[in-house]
This record gives structure tokens, sequence and C-alpha cells, in this order.
């Protein structure tokens, strides 16, 4: 399975990666191209870029004023300017925040799953609504609300969709929206992956109970899910490790 990059995955471009860690480089001293795209590719690995790209987004920082060229030996170095200060510290405020609480969110899945590394503590509240489009991006929620449907129709004889919901919010502060749930368990449904019943004739709520097909599906999803956390957790480390050194 194809993990997509992180740049990908949320929406932090590639360029954004760059103009951010020309800022927090050349805040220090000023620095040439070719050292930076050495430094990139040991910050962020399995993110490789080309020289001349590197290269190309620092004439673009320069042209809006975030940095400013001298030469030095022959070759071109840059500095960082007053509003490229600024930028970096723009870069910090809106990025830490929303990574920080997604990553919250990775590690208590990832601990419940895998059962290493640190347990956190219940979550207080839930993952605020700005946030949750980029979680949706870093993972497939499909395969979160399928493997705890199905791990939870092995230890009831019955459960709720709307249960689901409750116990993502309790362990990991979300859960995706009650129309989403419904929807994907219809779709269990069609597929054999769990028996649905009306609890009565208002047909008001609808109990689901597990099948053989949903037993044996149930191992795919997981070793699915386990993956995609893993690789996201470990590009959210590198980010967050990054962004708290600027």
């Amino acid at each position: 399975m194809k993990i997509p990059s992180f740049q990908e995955s949320v929406g932090f471009s590639v360029k954004d990666t760059l103009a951010l860690f020309w800022l927090h480089i050349v805040s220090k001293h000023p620095t040439y191209p070719r050292d930076v795209h050495e430094q990139f590719s040991g910050t962020f690995p399995g993110r490789k870029v080309g020289y001349d790209y590197v290269a190309r987004v620092a004439k673009q920082m320069e042209a809006s004023g975030f940095m400013i060229s001298s030469i030095m030996n022959g070759k071109k170095m840059y500095s960082i300017t007053e509003s490229g200060s600024s930028r970096l510290v723009n870069y910090q405020n809106e990025y830490f925040q929303r990574f920080n609480e997604v990553a919250a969110v990775i590690d208590r899945m990832y601990y419940y799953l895998t059962r290493n590394g640190k347990k956190l503590e219940p979550p207080e509240n839930q993952l605020h609504a700005d946030f949750r489009p980029y979680l949706a991006k870093l993972l497939s929620v499909k395969d979160v609300v399928r493997y705890m449907a199905l791990k939870m129709s092995f230890t009831r004889s019955s459960f709720y969709m709307a249960e689901v919901g409750e116990q993502l919010e309790d362990l990991f502060g979300w859960s995706p929206s009650n129309g989403y749930l419904y929807q994907l368990a219809r779709e269990m449904e069609e597929n054999d992956l769990l028996i649905g019943q009306w609890k009565d004739e208002r047909r008001t709520f609808r109990y689901l109970i597990s099948t053989e097909a949903g037993e044996h599906f149930f191992h795919t999803v997981e070793q699915s899910l386990v993956e995609r956390v893993m690789s996201v957790r470990t590009y959210l480390q590198y980010i967050l490790k990054f962004l708290k050194q600027t």
C-alpha cells in the first residue's frame, strides 16, 4: 500500500516545507542553496527534492522580500529579512498547533492498535473542527470506522452505529459525522460484513451483528490501518520536531 507523503496528505506542500526550511536555516546564519539542499534530505527522510527546485524556491522567497542574496566566493548566499523573520513566526503559529492536535489523535490510535509507545490520557476535548479535514486526509476514515465497527461486533451480541462514533470520541477525541457512519454501515451490510435489523416497526434504531465474512475481513482492515497509522505518525513526528526548532 502506497502511503501518501506528508505534504500530499496534509496539504503542507513541498514549497511550504522548503520555504519554512529556508527561513529556519537563514534565520541562524547566511546559507548557500547547496547546503540547504543537503540538510533538507536529512531533516525530512523520504521527502527528496532536486537542487534546482531548492534554488528556485530561494529566488521566489527573495522576490517576495523574505530573503536577500549576496555573492560570496563566487556563489549566491541568502540571508533573512525582517519580513522573513515575521513569516517564520507565522509559519510556526499556523502549523504547530494544527499538527500537534492531530498528532495526539494519531498517537492514541497508535497505542490502541499496537500497545506500543506511551499511552496518552483520555481526550478532554474533541479535535477542533478546523483540524478534522487534515486528519481525514492523513487517514483512511473508512478503515478506522470499519475496524472499530467489526471489532465491536465481536464483543457484543449487537450494537448501534452511533456507539461506534461514541467509542471513537472517547478513545481518540475524534469521530466522523453521523451521516458518514450510517452510510458506511449500509455499505458494510451490502458487502455482508455486518447484518442489520430494525429494532421495531418504527425503524428508528438499526442494530448490527457480526458475520463470518466480517471476521475474515477484520484482519485485512486491521493490517491496513496499522500500517497507515504508523506511517502517518512518523511524518508527524518529523514535522513537529522541526517546528519546535523554529
